[in-house]
């Protein structure tokens, strides 16, 4: 089945779907076998006893639940949770009788027959009409659009919690890439250079969209989040373009302007600043290989901090592709005329 997700006027998102049921007893299983992939940030179970106990009624009871969100992932072919985690953990710890902490997972605030049992102490067959209950799962099909999942995902997840965009990349992405950029997040360069460290998923987005201006700005179409989606997916088990490499322009890159500069080089008016930062990373790490010169680069910087023209472009950070081609060329042209005077 094809699905339109409109997110804008001009957007039409396609979402690939299909319906199936599942027994509650595979569903364990499979949850056992490690089966379902659950997003970092879902992982946590928040459900009071009251909560999961009525989960388990409403299935014995024969009462309709709430189907599950899952996607299949194309490279393992495992299910990635988009919404429903703590029903499956709820299911999960019922048949272990134990939950997470080791508490007994006894049913409470339910009818007055079911109270305080456990599934075993359950009468053989309500353990039977349990195991054989049907839970309904809307599954994306494998080959879903990227931005399709992502704004899916958006919308679908019910953790509670506001989530980043790169919270969300780093669940339905997950992967070789997804882990590159928790690993550079920790770098002690890194760690000196941003400050510091309030909202770690917030700095992996400013590196993914630093690898993607440098690797793919051809493909930049003027939808920022869109972009970053395709580069994660394409990029998920760095396949394409080897970690080695990614790694290397990254870490010679802010190792330089460490060395060159020291911890205040993305900072203006004592705050980290997105601007800067994006433009003199790209330039730095287009230059490196040129033999860049650290007393060269102070000397731009400090004009490039003073043009006024150069804040008048990026006073509103707009990510069309005109705006940010017309930054970025003039950053260059500051540099290029620069060197012509040395």
């Amino acid at each position: 089945m094809n699905h339109n997700l409109a997110e804008n006027e001009n957007t039409k998102l396609n979402v690939e779907y299909y319906g199936a049921d599942f027994p509650v007893d595979v569903l364990v299983k499979r949850m056992e076998a490690q089966d379902f992939i659950i997003p970092g940030f879902q992982r946590k179970y928040v459900w009071k006893e009251e909560e999961g106990s009525r989960f388990i009624e409403s299935l014995l009871l024969g009462l309709p639940t709430p189907a599950l969100f899952l996607a299949r992932d194309k490279f393992s072919s495992k299910y990635l949770v988009i919404d429903g985690q703590q029903r499956l953990k709820t299911l999960q710890y019922f048949y272990k009788e134990s939950f997470p902490e080791g508490k007994v997972f006894k049913l409470k605030g339910v009818i007055p027959a079911l109270s305080g049992l456990t599934y075993s102490s359950l009468p053989p067959s309500e353990r039977r009409n349990l195991d054989n209950a049907i839970i309904h799962c809307i599954i994306i099909s494998e080959n879903y659009d990227s931005n399709g999942i992502f704004y899916l995902f958006e919308r679908l997840n019910t953790t509670g919690t506001s989530l980043s965009s790169q919270e969300i990349r780093n669940a339905i992405y997950h992967g070789a890439f997804s882990e590159l950029l928790q690993e550079l997040v920790k770098n002690e360069t890194w760690r000196h250079l941003y400050g510091k460290d309030d909202n770690r998923a917030n700095e992996q987005e400013l590196i993914l969209r630093f690898l993607a201006l440098h690797f793919n700005f051809e493909e930049y179409k003027g939808n920022m989040v869109d972009f970053l989606n395709d580069f994660m997916l394409e990029n998920q088990n760095l396949e394409q373009i080897p970690k080695t490499e990614m790694q290397d322009i990254f870490l010679n890159t802010i190792q330089f302007l460490d060395n060159c500069f020291g911890s205040k080089v993305f900072y203006h008016k004592k705050s980290f600043n997105s601007i800067i930062f994006e433009h003199i990373m790209l330039l730095t790490a287009k230059e490196l290989k040129h033999g860049l010169k650290c007393e060269t680069f102070k000397k731009f910087y400090e004009a490039l901090i003073r043009d006024e023209h150069f804040w008048s472009l990026s006073k509103y950070f707009t990510t069309s592709r005109k705006n940010l081609m017309a930054r970025l060329d003039y950053v260059c042209q500051i540099y290029k005329n620069l060197c012509q005077t040395m």
